[in-house]
């Protein structure tokens, strides 16, 4: 009951987290070249996403466009403090597949793009009698990422 009790009581504390500045990058790190909307988070910053016989599911075909980040950051984000991001997952399914030239992303507790650390990191993934998929077919692409950092601006 405790870890149940603190697995809620730090996703609050994430939903709480995300506010940030909105403009260009502090310290004067704007290069020109943004690869979307920038977020600004200053203070600590904890992502939980806690499953338990759930399942999350990512497609795309037809040449479509399927994006699935949990606990992540994508595109243009600089974090000024501690960083922890963690996805817990218990008889869980995540899945990603693309199919007839679609192309479908999929991170978890990951950081892809333009995204700057200025201090500690912390990216945990913990599974439990669970499957996470990754399928490509018919010339699609299917990219995943978990706990993990990528500096790929068109992976996001």
């Amino acid at each position: 009951m405790k870890k149940v009790i603190a697995v809620v009581s730090l996703s609050l504390l994430a939903a709480s987290a995300f506010a940030g500045k909105p403009g260009g990058h502090p310290g004067g790190h704007d290069d020109g070249k943004d690869t979307g909307p920038a977020i600004y988070l200053d203070g600590k910053t904890v992502q939980v996403t806690s499953l338990s016989w759930s399942a999350v599911s990512n497609k795309a075909s037809s040449g479509g466009d399927a994006r699935q980040n949990i606990s992540s950051n994508t595109g243009n984000v600089n974090v000024g403090a501690a960083l922890t991001q963690m996805t817990f997952g218990k008889l869980a399914y995540i899945g990603n597949k693309a199919e007839s030239g679609g192309d479908a992303r999929q991170n978890l507790a990951t950081n892809v793009g333009k995204v700057d650390i200025a201090k500690q990191l912390t990216q945990v993934v913990a599974l439990k009698g669970s499957a996470v998929m990754n399928h490509a077919s018919s010339g699609s692409s299917a990219v995943q990422n978990i706990s993990t950092n990528n500096g790929c601006q068109t992976c996001q």
